[in-house]
């Protein structure tokens, strides 16, 4: 018998209020969304808590392994994956384990997102690599970020004749696509994965990001109409975040000052006050504008009042973007629903006053907070039956990774059945 991984060990299939029941069509399916942490990006100074051998590749690497692995999901979205790790290990491994699948990735960054499918359950009919940076044209300029999507039809019944002769390859065209030209009909499910930018002041670039997603999945629905859509990743938003509301709340949605003012672009560059070529002093500002006022004070005012009218003109701006960015991320996209929304109601020792609902962390490192999702979209025929419980906090004081999970981030399950 199969030892329990560590880290699996107390995690369960939660019933999800609110379901009817199982499938109407005889089919279900699991589904796992886990950010795995790539090696390349680990720091000491990010994990200070963590031992040495919970930092170690060689640990950490026989730990995913089996603990993914171990969860059997029928379809599986993994973020920051190693572009060699994947090659080396992870491809050939689930391959063996009976997976096909597809990694995504910029060339400018040492990992990018996979989607695996069980060849046995699934076969692929159509995909999209997005680019976040070419794709989001929306709004002018933004910050460049690297970041990437990826977006699979899959189908229902196994591959046969038409599996891929390298069932682990990758995409490293910018606009990658493959069409096997299989015709639209029948069951499947679309899937996305995404690992939106992660600096918590850039939630003007994750809107923007979230447009260019939704945009490529709603691309690929128009030509696969009949197959619901699921989208997993790390979306580095918290369920307060107006990403979060704009994604699943229904429409029109109504934000917050404090949402407003957080989505707005952080573009402008603050200056020491002290420091300021403008500066005019409380004795200069007495005779501003009277025959009393020095040419010097008055080429200093002239400057404040040209860089103030400047930074209300900015404000205007992105206020205009933001609301524009607002508007097309709710045009034709209805609302979506997050598996672990319920989940405080199942789990009580997850609760928190910050939201209602979600968890409050799937990432539990120095900084502790839900960023990771399952999203679907309601009435599409898919009903959530469970989602996987998640650990009890004791066993990742005082964080991630630590000795039994190898990821600062923790792994999502959701059971659906379909209608």
């Amino acid at each position: 018998m199969i030892a329990i991984p560590e880290a699996c060990k107390d995690r369960k299939w939660l019933s999800v209020n609110g379901t009817t029941g199982r499938s109407t069509s005889g089919r279900s399916f699991t589904i796992m969304s886990y950010n795995i942490l790539c090696q390349k990006l680990i720091r000491r100074t990010l994990f200070p808590y963590a031992n040495q051998e919970s930092l170690k590749w060689k640990s950490r690497k026989s730990k995913l392994l089996s603990e993914i692995s171990h969860w059997k999901a029928d379809i599986m979205c993994l973020q920051e994956v190693g572009i060699e790790h994947w090659h080396q290990i992870f491809g050939p491994h689930f391959k063996q384990l009976g997976y096909d699948s597809r990694l995504f990735y910029s060339m400018s960054k040492s990992h990018g997102v996979a989607i695996l499918w069980k060849r046995s359950k699934f076969h692929i009919v159509d995909e999209m690599g997005v680019r976040m940076d070419s794709s989001m044209g929306v709004c002018e300029e933004t910050l460049q970020t690297d970041n990437v999507g990826l977006v699979a039809a899959l189908r229902f019944g196994s591959a046969g004749s038409m599996e891929c002769a390298d069932p682990y390859a990758d995409s490293v065209d910018p606009e990658y696509r493959i069409d096997t030209g299989v015709p639209a009909g029948g069951e499947g499910v679309i899937v996305s994965n995404t690992h939106l930018f992660w600096r918590p002041d850039a939630c003007y670039e994750r809107l923007q990001q979230q447009v260019a997603m939704l945009a490529a999945q709603r691309e690929m629905q128009e030509k696969y109409p009949n197959f619901p859509f699921i989208s997993c990743g790390d979306f580095n938003t918290t369920p307060d975040d107006a990403g979060y509301a704009l994604l699943t709340k229904p429409r029109p949605v109504v934000l917050n000052e404090w949402q407003l003012d957080n989505l707005l672009p952080t573009t402008m560059v603050e200056e020491d006050e002290s420091s300021s070529e403008s500066t005019i002093s409380y004795a200069a500002m007495a005779t501003a504008g009277t025959s009393s006022e020095s040419d010097d004070t008055s080429s200093k005012r002239r400057r404040l009042e040209e860089e103030v009218k400047q930074a209300e003109i900015d404000f205007a701006r992105d206020q205009e973007r933001v609301q524009r960015l607002t508007k097309l991320i709710q045009a034709d996209n209805d609302p979506l629903r997050s598996c672990y929304s319920t989940y405080a109601e199942l789990d009580t020792s997850y609760r928190t006053e910050q939201w209602v609902g979600e968890p409050i962390y799937t990432n539990y490192a120095k900084w502790k907070g839900t960023l990771d999702y399952i999203f679907y979209r309601p009435g599409q025929g898919l009903d959530v039956r469970d989602v996987m419980s998640l650990p009890a906090e004791g066993r990742m004081k005082p964080g991630l990774p630590n000795v039994t999970f190898p990821s600062d981030h923790v792994a999502l399950l959701a059971r659906f059945d379909c209608a």
